[in-house]
């Protein structure tokens, strides 16, 4: 295992960076996303784009990404036979860098940074990283179905208070809504000022959900899942059984969202993605893998492959376009694109980084940014093993 690539899990990491920028956009696009509402000013068809941009994509690729992070941790741990550096002060230094990367990246580029989590998530996943197969997987389930309940609570909550003062009118926050920054200085400002405000939520909110979705991939990895292969038809079976219900869940989800208002309707459609999103997820994954089986197939893994393998520089090189495109760092085309050239643009931009990182792997071992987490995983330069 540790010299193996596993070329499916290259490409499942980048078809979840392909939906993480779908998700991502709107944060720099339209300033009332980060309220969990769209503008009041929308148009029926723009509206009807959103609903379907979060039914499909919404809370679903970030657990992919997450999965597939605990599955590299158990290659990771596997190749460490063949180095000389010892697991735990390398996967801390590992984190370390991971998570200085992720502070940087949230105050001057993004502020829904993943890296810092992915970095506090990951020293749990070390701590607990002799559990077993079923033990990992038990942990993810149980998380999540804990949240869901806790959302479920919550709007059961929302309702027995209106109904005890029915003159109460609900209200929703509109946070990071205001006037686009026309100048650098004041994109980063308003950028660090947002991430330092949200981050205990992306911590104890989507944190928990991404360590339940790190335990199923600590679990498959444990397993040797797409090592063995998958056989065909419980692929099938896993999306004949979870398809349907996942996207129910999601429909349900982004019509609350994007028709109903109201917090109470806002936590309800949180509850519901909670519970159903990883079933999507599940689905997308399943159907990718036997896609490649076929001849067409290989043919979209071959593309896909090198945005995986230099999936780090492709996460943060998105964050730079988008910044250069929409914030005063650049453009300053907040609030100003139609919706449907957003989705194009992402579009474009996924198949421009795709072409790069073809270019740059055919040129260099690894990407840059996976060049800098190796020399200081490692602290010097090895000979080019398996590393996620």
């Amino acid at each position: 295992m540790a010299n193996l690539r596993i070329r499916e899990l290259d490409a499942l990491r980048s078809f979840a960076l392909l939906g993480i920028l779908m998700v991502n956009v709107w944060y720099f696009a339209d300033p009332w996303a980060l309220s969990g509402s769209t503008s009041p000013t929308l148009e029926e068809p723009d509206t009807l784009v959103r609903f379907l941009v979060t039914l499909l994509f919404e809370a679903k690729f970030y657990l992919l990404f997450s999965f597939l992070f605990g599955y590299s941790f158990v290659l990771q741990w596997a190749s460490a036979a063949d180095s000389p550096a010892p697991v735990v002060p390398r996967t801390l230094r590992r984190l370390g860098f991971l998570a200085v990367l992720g502070i940087l990246h949230g105050l001057f580029l993004f502020y829904g940074d993943i890296l810092l989590t992915y970095a506090v998530l990951g020293c749990i996943l070390l701590a607990t990283r002799a559990a077993v197969p079923r033990t990992a997987l038990a942990a993810g389930i149980i998380l999540t179905a804990a949240f869901a309940l806790l959302f479920l609570l919550a709007t059961l909550g929302m309702i027995l208070t209106s109904l005890a003062d029915p003159a109460s009118p609900e209200f929703r926050a509109i946070p990071g809504v205001g006037t686009p920054a026309t100048t650098p200085a004041a994109a980063l400002q308003d950028n660090a000022d947002t991430y330092l405000r949200i981050l205990p939520s992306v911590l104890f909110f989507q944190g928990p959900l991404a360590l339940a979705a790190l335990y199923a991939g600590l679990a498959a990895g444990k397993a040797r899942l797409l090592e063995r292969g998958i056989p065909g038809r419980v692929l099938r079976g896993t999306i004949l059984a979870c398809l349907p219900l996942g996207l129910a869940g999601a429909t349900v989800q982004a019509y609350l969202i994007h028709y109903s208002d109201g917090d109470t309707s806002t936590t309800l459609a949180t509850a519901i993605s909670v519970a159903t999103s990883p079933l999507l997820t599940v689905s997308y994954a399943a159907a990718l893998l036997l896609a490649f089986r076929a001849r067409s197939g290989r043919i979209i893994l071959q593309f896909l492959e090198p945005a995986g393998r230099m999936a780090l520089t492709n996460y943060l090189a998105q964050s730079v376009v988008l910044s250069l495109v929409f914030t005063g760092y650049g453009l300053r085309l907040t609030d100003r694109v139609p919706t449907l050239l957003v989705v194009l643009l992402v579009v474009v931009v996924f198949a421009v980084l795709l072409l790069l990182s073809r270019w740059w792997l055919s040129h260099f071992p690894q990407g840059p940014v996976e060049w800098a987490l190796r020399r200081v995983t490692y602290w010097k330069e090895i000979p080019q093993a398996w590393d996620a």
